[in-house]
């Protein structure tokens, strides 16, 4: 876990690479951030704010009142496999569609839930011999990021409705389990009645991607949740997943996970 404080950070921080995620609590004090360009304040006079910056997104903390303190949890992109692959699909889907997802208006019950496992999480950190101490700090992540997810639903969005009832309805085709056997971006446009162009512009505008990465990030998360929680063979996963031969299943998995499908399940199953 890093910690910064106002008194000792010379500006910005920053999140250099977009196979991290960060998980942070705001203490005290308010900070000035940036993400895919756009800015937020967040201030922690009055309560503690919790929020996450998922992996695909920049992020950078540009100025702070001196009295800030900020803890961040860092997560790799091996941690994010494992952590997404237990989420399952709805889950993972609704938290990617958002930029910045903070507690800041989520109300007083989700900052208890969530100030109790950043409370667990600081004596794992200082307890590493601790049995299974990795396992229990996993549990406590997924248990923070379903906690975030369940007050999304207490937000709204200040983001143009048009697109980001596109992004519901784009995220609402994979309700349809043979959505996940199409990986290409013409097939989600036509599904949405949207040019390929327009979808282009809505997933950059709401997400600060590309559709084809979006596509790639849900599916590869469902293909990691078949693999962790099923006994089926790979070229059972293969076929499930209408991939040419496994070969090209292989291939899309190293991809979008930088290690293979075996060395994956025999990393984590």
């Amino acid at each position: 876990m890093k910690i910064y404080k106002g008194i000792e950070t010379v500006f910005p921080i920053v999140k250099q690479t977009t196979n991290e995620s960060w998980l942070c609590q705001l203490t005290s004090g308010n900070i000035h951030i940036v993400v895919n360009n756009e800015e937020f304040d967040l201030d922690a006079t009055n309560e503690e704010v919790y929020f996450i910056i998922l992996r695909r997104f920049a992020f950078k903390i540009t100025d702070g009142s001196s009295n800030f303190s900020l803890n961040i949890v860092i997560l790799n992109q091996d941690q994010l496999a494992t952590i997404y692959s237990h989420l399952g699909k709805d889950v993972s889907a609704r938290l990617l569609s958002n930029r910045l997802i903070s507690s800041s208006r989520m109300g007083h019950d989700i900052n208890d839930m969530l100030r109790l496992d950043f409370q667990q999480m600081k004596l794992l950190s200082k307890h590493t011999t601790l049995l299974k101490s990795n396992e229990m700090i996993l549990y406590l992540v997924l248990h923070i990021l379903l906690t975030l997810y369940n007050g999304l639903g207490r937000l709204k969005s200040n983001g143009s409705s048009r697109s980001f009832s596109i992004m519901d309805r784009f995220y609402a085709l994979f309700q349809d389990k043979e959505t996940f056997c199409h990986r290409d971006t013409q097939y989600f446009a036509d599904r949405l009645n949207i040019s390929v162009r327009y979808l282009f512009q809505v997933c950059q505008e709401v997400m600060g991607c590309t559709p084809k990465n979006l596509i790639n990030e849900i599916i590869i998360s469902e293909v990691r949740h078949t693999m962790l929680t099923t006994d089926l063979s790979l070229q059972q996963i293969s076929n499930r997943f209408q991939f040419p031969d496994q070969a090209a299943f292989t291939q899309f998995f190293k991809r979008n996970s930088s290690i293979t499908p075996t060395e994956f399940r025999k990393r984590y199953k």
